[in-house]
């Protein structure tokens, strides 16, 4: 399973002259992805932590945090915390051996950086120090076993980073122009830090010529049959990113949206025919990878990390204002079971319904959503600049609750039209005598599963 694609833009390369991460998070068919927001906290000496697996000692004190979670997991695909720290992570292969025991995973280290670093080169340390003690060794799945070691992104107010790890060893490299990462290891013979015997392991394995130049990709990459997949979208996503010299939200939320189109590995049968990788991923084989979730986010002096966020596939979804404030509940809840009254599971709802027949839906949708998108936008242009006059006035509560209703006002729409657009598509489908089409066997596996109500109640042939 091929999952994520990561975009990290230094403040030279940014339009706000700001570090910029962008994601897609790709998780296993049928995985919820609420955005969530926790509330700093102070813990007594001696507190433990349940992490998905493991119970380890809590820090006294941990920093409010937003994140991208699958639903059963304790740790973020990615996510920012109230220092202005963003970090997203990548599933990686390397030829290290596998342990025996369970140890954290990458989405837990993730969320771990954030509620107890302030920096990027602060959460370095934190994600490879707990990585040295308890391994990234834990199944990632809950359709299949699935172990894989990570990648994170980092950026903070004034530095960009990448780190990518094999076993409990690492590498990071710091960003200063811009740099797209996929599930191959992006760091060759140039990098900033490293793990102590990093190097040395290498050599005496014999995993580089006699006297070749230390080469981390080349080196520790795993030999996993399908790691082709993200070493083509790697390379797509830097192709991208070289088309412009300057990037702002926008134009990283069109890569995210990327199908492959204009290139000899353009979808076949439309985007949601899923007979291929690609930036943004549809659910072809089930258990396999479809991406659940995107987020864009920068930090802005006054107003701490500005984010967007979409929820299900970026290019049938539209990306919402968020900040670091609390969060409706409509989008921060989104469980295995379908629920009509969650965001992710509307915007998911309306997906499936499109990929019936793509052909004849996806139009009018996408064009839909990016209006709406566009409405979005200047929403968050108005409501960030009256933020910042508020505080200039010291009148932070006013600030905080300008943004937090244009949350609230962004989510109610979307969730919206995403409802009303499904209703109007299942008419037609219930219309023609049932499902149809390329996907009908996926879709049908996916109402199974999820108990998700296509139709809401009425009676149809699948």
């Amino acid at each position: 399973m091929q999952s994520c694609d990561t975009l990290i833009i230094n403040a030279s390369c940014s339009e706000y002259g700001q570090n910029i991460l962008a994601k897609n998070s790709d998780r296993p068919t049928g995985e919820p992805q609420p955005l969530c927001f926790y509330e700093a906290k102070e813990y007594p000496e001696g507190a433990i932590l349940r992490t998905t697996y493991l119970d380890i000692p809590q820090v006294r004190k941990t920093y409010a945090v937003v994140g991208s979670r699958p639903y059963w997991i304790w740790g973020f695909e990615m996510g920012y915390n109230e220092k202005g720290l963003i970090i997203g992570n990548e599933a990686e292969w390397s030829r290290m051996e596998t342990e025996t025991e369970d140890g954290l995973l990458g989405m837990d280290l993730l969320r771990l950086g954030l509620e107890r670093a302030a920096t990027a080169r602060e959460a370095i340390e934190v994600i490879t120090e707990l990585l040295k003690k308890y391994g990234q060794k834990a199944s990632a799945s809950k359709l299949i076993t699935r172990y894989y070691e990570n990648s994170f992104i980092l950026a903070d107010r004034s530095e960009c980073w990448v780190l990518e790890t094999a076993g409990r060893e690492w590498v990071a490299r710091e960003i200063k122009d811009m740099q797209g990462v996929s599930n191959c290891y992006s760091i060759g013979k140039e990098f900033d830090i490293a793990s102590e015997h990093l190097v040395n392991i290498a050599r005496e394995r014999r995993w580089l010529s006699p006297g070749e130049e230390f080469d981390f990709a080349k080196a520790y990459t795993g030999h996993v049959p399908n790691l082709s997949g993200g070493t083509q979208r790697y390379r797509r996503s830097n192709k991208l990113l070289a088309q412009n010299k300057i990037h702002s939200f926008p134009t990283l939320a069109t890569i995210l949206r990327d199908h492959h189109e204009d290139e000899l590995i353009a979808p076949r049968f439309g985007a949601t025919s899923a007979i291929f990788v690609s930036l943004c991923m549809h659910f072809c084989d089930w258990g396999n990878s479809e991406t659940s979730a995107s987020l864009l986010a920068r930090y802005d002096d006054d107003l701490g990390v500005i984010a967007r966020y979409a929820p299900a596939q970026a290019c049938l979804s539209a990306y919402i204002p968020v900040y670091m404030i609390s969060l409706p509940e409509k989008m921060q809840t989104a469980e295995k079971k379908f629920d009509k009254n969650s965001l992710w599971w509307q915007v998911k709802r309306l997906g499936l319904l499109v990929a019936v027949d793509e052909e004849h839906f996806a139009e009018d949708v996408r064009r839909e959503l990016a209006d709406l998108e566009q409405a979005f936008e200047k929403l968050a242009i108005s409501a960030e600049s009256m933020a910042k006059k508020f505080i200039k006035e010291d009148s932070i509560a006013e600030a905080k609750e300008v943004l937090k209703k244009t949350t609230d006002t962004c989510t109610e729409m979307l969730y919206n039209f995403s409802k009303r657009e499904a209703d109007r598509i299942a008419e037609i489908v219930k219309a023609s005598g049932g499902l149809y089409g390329r996907q009908k066997e996926t879709i049908e596996k996916y109402i199974e599963y999820s108990e998700i109500d296509l139709f809401y109640n009425k009676a149809v042939k699948l």
